[in-house]
């Protein structure tokens, strides 16, 4: 029962991403229009940086901020 458990845990999740991956691959592409964002300049690259640091930031400063005080909670007891 586990197996069956661990197996579908596993695995299911994979036939909807792949309807979902086949959907968007049968799209059709738009043209380029005054509307569309270039990923080819500066502007890009500049705010695809930004966006990884900031995600990056957000994921381990409260590990950097909270260890600090766990050790001093640590030590007092």
């Amino acid at each position: 029962m586990l197996g069956l458990g661990m197996l579908i845990g596993r695995f299911g999740y994979i036939l909807p991403v792949l309807a979902l991956a086949g959907s968007l691959a049968m799209k059709k592409t738009a043209p380029i229009g005054q509307n569309s964002f270039p990923t080819h300049g500066a502007l890009f690259v500049t705010l695809l940086t930004v966006t990884i640091l900031l995600v990056g930031g957000l994921t381990f400063l409260p590990t950097l901020a909270l260890g600090p005080i766990a050790e001093h909670l640590s030590m007092g007891f």
